[in-house]
């Protein structure tokens, strides 16, 4: 904002000081404007990138103002003694500053991927004269951008999120709904649709880390899965299938730690990661990526494992005494997640093997090895739900949950292969059983990754197969209160209080 009040200022000047003539009236502009942007595939690509660079926000650590929380603290699995409304459920409300963060920053993406949208509609023939095939590239691209940003706000506000699906050009439609139901992710998995048709099988490794298909048909396939869930339909469940065995090529690494490893990104397991790095000699951890001129951050930000910088103090994310407690004894996972004998700083996924970058990294864990957003582990128990949920083979289920086990196994330092986790009964039938199985290994396999327990836990209490008003969350606080309103989070009371069309979720 203040920037806006500079230039007004400026131009107020340089107006006072010219005359309307032929000479000042005509003047090209100085820098790019939107008229003569979106012109060519180098200036396509730019817009696509931009899209993606949005994803930055909700990973750096922007002056202490991180994100994570929002998706990792809720669950039983992290906890703190700091105190977290995240974790503890209570003295959250519309004014919180993360909260809104999260909303403005899930829009404006929401706005870049519209825009290109628009402007591969209108301006495709023109833009796409030399490189024909990326017009659908590009769109696919942003169509998966903007279906996972719907993922990630109805799994934060619920429907009482809007949905925006092309961009706000005129006054009237400035002021979108709330959405119904699961509108979000039904919007989700039909732009997924397209998307799976338009990406590319693979990247070049100059372009490494930007969605494929595969990317497309496993987001959608997860997406199914959580409205199947929350809908009863097992209808979702077969679709979800489909998708999921339309993924090709991919795999599970040979060893569970090199999912979190620097040297290992964009492997053979991943579909979809935020793409941390170094910016060259300017990685400032307090610098807004939005500011003029600038570039700020583009690291990932673990300091909230770490205790980094040390005002964080005991507000530091911690596992949970129940989720040291759900892994088996001798369970290799373990060593590349928590360090047991640590107790306020015992969570070492992603910053085990150091990778921090700039002259900020000893005080704040500027790191550059990406979060996982989405790997084959989590769509193979995925599938697996599937299976069980709509009817499906049972024995071919618990196999799928034995592939993840077995490279679990197979994840030891020196490469032997451990006694546990043991393979699980094929032979079993009983589907809660099974589910139960999934779950727990879902639990242990994805811990501290983008929220995957809390979003597991919060789908299935809306399917009433859990009671999460009386689950154990085994958090360190004693002034923890869960109740059903939690389940979502506030809308940005000033957003509510400009936006007529908006409701504001039960409780805030």
């Amino acid at each position: 904002m203040k920037f806006k009040y500079i230039y007004i200022v400026i131009l107020a000047i340089v107006l006072s000081f010219t005359s309307c003539n032929e000479d000042t009236i005509n003047l090209d502009p100085i820098g790019d404007t939107e008229a003569g942007f979106f012109q060519n595939e180098e200036q396509m690509t730019q817009a696509v990138l931009g899209t993606y660079q949005k994803l930055s926000f909700y990973y750096i650590f922007r002056g202490g103002n991180w994100l994570s929380g929002i998706w990792t603290l809720p669950g039983d699995n992290l906890t703190t003694q700091g105190g977290h409304g995240y974790e503890r459920f209570v003295s959250i409300n519309g004014n919180d500053g993360k909260l809104n963060d999260f909303y403005q920053y899930a829009y404006q993406l929401i706005a870049r991927a519209n825009v290109v949208l628009q402007k591969i509609e209108q301006n495709g023939d023109v833009a796409y004269t030399r490189q024909p095939e990326l017009k659908d590239v590009h769109k696919g691209e942003v169509l998966f951008l903007r279906a996972w940003m719907y993922y990630k706000l109805w799994n934060t506000y619920g429907s009482a999120a809007p949905l925006v699906t092309e961009r706000i050009m005129e006054l009237d439609n400035a002021y979108p709904p709330s959405s119904e139901g699961t509108e979000l992710l039904d919007q989700a998995i039909a732009d997924l649709e397209e998307a799976a048709t338009l990406l590319p099988e693979s990247w070049d490794g100059a372009n490494k880390g930007r969605v494929t298909s595969n990317s497309a048909h496993a987001l959608r396939g997860k997406i199914l899965v959580f409205r199947g869930t929350v809908s009863g339909n097992s209808g979702d469940f077969s679709e979800a299938l489909s998708d999921f065995n339309a993924i090709s090529g991919a795999s599970l690494m040979p060893n569970y730690g090199d999912n979190f490893s620097a040297d290992m990104e964009n492997n053979a397991e991943s579909f979809f990661e935020y793409q941390a790095n170094e910016q060259s000699s300017l990685t400032n951890p307090f610098l807004d990526n939005d500011g003029f001129a600038v570039v700020g951050d583009i690291s990932a930000y673990y300091g909230m494992f770490t205790k980094e910088p040390g005002w964080i103090g005991s507000n530091a994310y911690s596992a949970t005494e129940s989720l040291l407690n759900a892994y088996e004894e001798g369970d290799p996972r373990i060593m590349y997640t928590v360090d047991p004998e640590e107790e306020l700083t015992n969570v070492v996924k992603y910053s085990k093997d150091g990778n921090r970058v700039g002259s900020w990294a000893s005080g704040y864990n500027a790191n550059r090895n990406n979060p996982r957003i989405l790997r084959y582990a989590d769509v193979l128990l995925l599938k697996a739900e599937a299976l069980v949920r709509s009817g499906g083979s049972t024995s071919e289920a618990i196999g799928l949950i034995n592939q993840v086990r077995e490279r679990a196994r197979m994840s030891t330092e020196d490469g032997t292969e451990a006694a546990v986790p043991a393979d699980l009964d094929v032979n079993e039938s009983n589907a809660d059983t099974i589910l139960d199985w999934i779950f727990k290994e879902r639990r242990i396999e994805l811990a501290a990754e983008e929220g995957h327990r809390w979003y597991d836990l919060r789908r299935r209490h809306m399917a009433g197969e859990i009671d999460l008003t009386s689950w154990d969350f085994s958090s360190v606080r004693s002034d923890f209160a869960f109740q059903e309103d939690n389940l979502v989070f506030p809308i940005p009371t000033n957003e509510v209080v400009q936006n007529p069309n908006l409701n504001q979720n039960t409780g805030y």
